[in-house]
């Protein structure tokens, strides 16, 4: 081969190994955006907690799509919404037995300090009688078996998920999903104990952050790069161990019950009210729920203009903003452009 051609094929390979290594960076996982993001965005990762918009889902295990669940708040389960994109989950844990001869797990009150005349004044009568009809009758006779922790909504009758299961659930969508930050709401009626073996059996352990009152709140970057990327907040029994934080001191929240949009206000209801997060409740509680009645609270303009609202009458910079029947709602988006719009 002459020189100068040989000169030409060099240069030419060159350029194509140049060219090669350039795309082979540019799909490469360490020069991927998403590599470096938090909760889908680069720019939240100097974001402090407070400062993020976080959409949630209120009573997230009552899922309709799955078996045995009655006056289900949400469609899908806990794994798909997390795959859709929620990061805040409100759930309550309650002792229940699962019973051999009917297949249902049934609330065990005594357990929980509870009997049948106090759920009676927590739900409505029909709730119950589809409670005693599916299970036997609530509160009465003894139960067979060893009282465990399960996901339900004031009664295991209506729909119960293990509490083991659905945090494997959690677990793996944290490994698979490294740079994600997740809050998790407990309504508890269990000791902090039996959750803490919980969150040990399944790993979460691993995840959960501790957070300090009375100073800055962690960004998003900060947790992430710990390793502690599960904030876990209790309402009735929070402060042991440490990560499991006392939800209504770090947390100030919206009034529930409204029945009517007229009726959803920013004013505060629970938690200090200098407590750095804010819990914003945006749903109407009919009974049974009702997908219909939530559907015009959840389109972009009125819960865009609700958040944005009560995030300005309360000081707030970010807030975890909790619905009903989530994926007929703008919640994941509206949360988006909240954040886009913040870390302009």
């Amino acid at each position: 081969m002459k020189p100068a051609r040989l000169h030409a094929t060099l240069t030419l390979l060159a350029l194509v190994t140049l060219l090669g290594g350039c795309s082979r960076s540019a799909s490469s996982p360490s020069a991927s955006p998403q590599a470096s993001s938090c909760n889908g965005s680069i720019t939240l990762c100097a974001k402090r907690l407070d400062e993020v918009f976080f959409p949630a889902t209120h009573n997230s295990m009552a899922a309709s799509a799955e078996p045995g669940w009655h006056f289900a708040n949400q469609r899908y389960p806990i794994a798909r919404q997390l795959d859709d994109g929620i990061r805040g989950l409100l759930i309550d844990i309650h002792y229940g037995v699962h019973d051999q001869a009917t297949g249902h797990v049934r609330t065990d009150l005594a357990a929980e300090g509870s009997d049948r005349n106090k759920v009676a004044q927590q739900v409505p009568p029909e709730a119950l009688r589809v409670a005693d009809r599916v299970a036997g009758r609530v509160g009465v006779g003894a139960l067979a078996g060893t009282p465990g922790p399960y996901l339900c909504h004031t009664l295991c009758e209506l729909g119960a998920e293990p509490l083991n299961r659905e945090l494997e659930v959690l677990a793996r969508f944290l490994r698979e999903h490294p740079r994600e930050v997740v809050i998790v709401i407990v309504e508890d009626y269990i000791p902090p104990a039996t959750v803490e073996r919980a969150f040990a059996q399944t790993g979460l352990d691993s995840y959960v952050s501790t957070l300090q009152r009375g100073r800055p709140l962690p960004t998003l970057g900060e947790l992430i790069d710990g390793g502690h990327r599960l904030v876990v907040f209790s309402e009735a029994s929070g402060g042991s161990p440490p990560w499991y934080m006392p939800a209504f001191s770090f947390i100030q929240d919206t009034p529930l019950g409204a029945i009517r949009p007229d009726r959803l206000s920013c004013a505060h209801f629970r938690g200090e009210t200098d407590g750095p997060l804010l819990l914003i409740n945006h749903w109407i509680p009919p009974f049974p729920p009702s997908a219909t009645a939530n559907a015009g609270i959840g389109t972009t303009p009125f819960l865009r203009g609700r958040v944005e609202r009560c995030a300005r009458e309360r000081g707030a910079k970010g807030a975890i903003v909790a619905v009903d029947f989530y994926q007929r709602t703008s919640v994941i988006a509206v949360a988006d452009e909240l954040n886009r719009g913040a870390s302009g």
